[in-house]
């Protein structure tokens, strides 16, 4: 009885072993399968999103945002004096005009006229305004009444030097206006003398402030601050219709 029982559990140990054995043959499940089917799964997975290249080479060549540059608030200060000032010297070289014109005028036709027409046409020079002369002293003073910051020290004294030459030139005008009333020939002489060194000086001192003026606008971003401005010699006063040229 118990040798038929041990041959019994025998059998089928066997049979199990059998059966492990059939399974491995025909049912293979390497290590290394399992491991191949694990990589796939990690590169069918979606690939992390990065930026773009041209996005990081932007943001690394981009320059840094500066803010944008102030004038300073003193040269803008004694740039807008000194428009005035210039506004002023203009205006009152053109005050001059109508009396200097009435007396050239007069010059040039007086061998056409009578002495009665003449001397009417000489009334017309009485236009000079009487305080002209006090006029330049007080814009000068006016000018100077504003001290000039460093970045326009070269801009103050080349004005200075042209206004200074311009006072001294339309005063003599003015006198000679004044003369002309009782002896026109002699402030005839005097007129013409200056219509020559005299006047190429100032013209020259005109264009040397006026660039220097230029300069502190482009040096300093100006010009739509002070469109326009220029410092100019224009003051309409010319002999040429009595002596040609």
């Amino acid at each position: 009885m118990n040798r038929k029982a041990v041959l019994i559990g025998a059998g089928a140990l066997v049979l199990v072993v059998a059966g492990i054995l059939l399974g491995r043959h025909f049912f293979p499940v390497t290590h290394r399968e399992a491991s191949a089917a694990s990589d796939s799964n990690v590169l069918l997975a979606p690939a992390p999103q990065l930026p773009e290249t041209n996005m990081l080479r932007a943001q690394a060549e981009a320059p840094p945002q500066e803010p944008p540059r102030q004038p300073p608030a003193d040269i803008i200060d004694y740039l807008k004096h000194l428009q005035r000032i210039e506004l002023q010297r203009q205006a009152m070289q053109r005050d001059l005009t109508p009396a200097f014109n009435a007396f050239v005028n007069a010059m040039a036709m007086r061998a056409t006229l009578d002495e009665q027409e003449f001397q009417q046409r000489m009334g017309a020079v009485q236009q000079a305004p009487q305080d002209y002369s006090q006029r330049w002293v007080q814009l000068s003073q006016l000018f100077e009444s504003k001290q000039p910051p460093p970045a326009c020290q070269a801009l103050h004294e080349s004005y200075r030097k042209m206004l200074a030459s311009t006072i001294a030139y339309m005063t003599k005008v003015y006198l000679a206006l004044h003369q002309a009333q009782t002896d026109p020939n002699a402030a005839l002489q005097v007129l013409s003398q200056m219509q020559g060194t005299a006047s190429t000086d100032i013209d020259t001192q005109i264009l040397q402030a006026n660039l220097e003026l230029q300069q502190v606008l482009d040096r300093y971003d100006l010009r739509k601050e002070f469109p326009g401005f220029t410092i100019s010699g224009d003051s309409g006063l010319s002999l040429r219709s009595i002596f040609g040229g």
